[in-house]
Formats: C-alpha cells, sequence, structure tokens
C-alpha cells in the first residue's frame, strides 16, 4: 500500500474508530474478541512506534474499524450515533490531553512502568488491562471532558467490563494523539471525507500480506 500521509492518518482514524466500535459492544452485549483487548494493550504500551500500523497492528486485524468510519462518513442505512459520538469524544479529549504537558508525561511514565512490569513479572493480559484501566481513570478521566458510555446497565455495572471499556477508550486516545501527531485536523471530517473514503476503499483489507 502507498505510504501516504493521509494513509497512515486513517490508519490512526480505523484504530479511533475500531476502539469506539467495540467499546459500543461492551457496553451493549458485555463481551468483545479477545484479539481486539490484546490490539489495544499493544497499541497503549507502544510509546515509539515507526508508524500508525504499530500501533494499531495488522490492518487485517483492525478491518472492522475502517468499516465503522466508512460507514460514519458515509452511513447505508441510520448512523450509529454510539459510534461517531465516541470518536467525536475520543478526538476531541486527545486535544485536551496534549494541552497539558504534566499530564503527558504522568501517562507516559506509568505506561513505561506497566510495560516492565509486564516484562519482568510476565503478567497476564487481564492483569494489564487492569493496569491500563487503572491508569486512565487516575489520568484521563480528571479531564473535563467525560466521555459517557451508554448501554445495557447489566454489563456497564460489571467491574471486568469497565475495565475493558476503559482500556479500549484509552487505545482510542492512542489512535486519536497519532493522528493529531500525523496532521489530522477536525475540519478534516467535513472537507476530506471523500477522499478519505476513497483512500480506505483503495486498500485491500481482503489481502494477508499487510
Amino acid at each position: 500500500m502507498e505510504n501516504s500521509q493521509l494513509n497512515q492518518q486513517i490508519i490512526a482514524l480505523a484504530g479511533c474508530s475500531l476502539a469506539a466500535k467495540v467499546v459500543s459492544q461492551l457496553a451493549h452485549k458485555g463481551w468483545t474478541d479477545d484479539h481486539y483487548l490484546q490490539t489495544a494493550v499493544n497499541g497503549v504500551l507502544n510509546l515509539e512506534p515507526a508508524d500508525a500500523e504499530q500501533v494499531v497492528g495488522s490492518l487485517q486485524e483492525i478491518k472492522v474499524g475502517f468499516t465503522a468510519l466508512l460507514e460514519q462518513l458515509y452511513p447505508k442505512g441510520d448512523r450509529d450515533m454510539d459510534i461517531g459520538r465516541y470518536m467525536a469524544n475520543l478526538i476531541s479529549l486527545q486535544s485536551q490531553f496534549l494541552k497539558s504537558d504534566e499530564l503527558v508525561q504522568i501517562v507516559r511514565t506509568r505506561l513505561k512502568q506497566i510495560t516492565r512490569q509486564q516484562q519482568l513479572y510476565n503478567k497476564s493480559s487481564d492483569e494489564t488491562i487492569d493496569s491500563i484501566a487503572s491508569l486512565y481513570q487516575d489520568t484521563l478521566s480528571t479531564l473535563p471532558l467525560k466521555i459517557q458510555v451508554t448501554g445495557q446497565a447489566k454489563y456497564l455495572q460489571q467491574e471486568v467490563v469497565q475495565k475493558q471499556v476503559r482500556t479500549m477508550l484509552f487505545f482510542g486516545l492512542r489512535c486519536a494523539v497519532m493522528w493529531k501527531q500525523l496532521g489530522g485536523r477536525k475540519r478534516d471530517f467535513l472537507f476530506r471525507r471523500r477522499h478519505i473514503a476513497e483512500a480506505i476503499n483503495r486498500l485491500d483489507l481482503s489481502a494477508d500480506n499487510f
């Protein structure tokens, strides 16, 4: 695939869209595929990626994110308002996050600690999710914007679902930050929507050689 700046931005956006999609699934169904959670963990802990792919993992793995992004840009039926709201919230949250150098440094330091603990003590994926969720609660949830997750109360009240939701939101923020760093702007959703959709459609997401 063409390694253009636009493609890199789209990959980061697809990661953000995947996070929104999975959060919605967790809130309404109480479960998601484990590999999406592992993608989120890997992406959050990768602090020095060479490109967007190293944050989101294989493009094939986040195909759902590309599909969800296209549905937000050009819905074939009723647009999923929850997913659109989560994406908009994550993009706004990254703006607030990046304005606080102190908070950025705290998050980086804590993520490095989580990575070291994972390596030293061979922590399980569930334990790492617990750590990332706690970090989200301690830091990102203190920002003015509060992301309100809506769904079935019987699932949202479960501690394991709450932790998975926070981890996915953290991953969504990570992708939104990278999108911003790659030159993404909010106005792109208005003025570059067609270019984004065309670039996604040019990707051969059915291939296994990404």
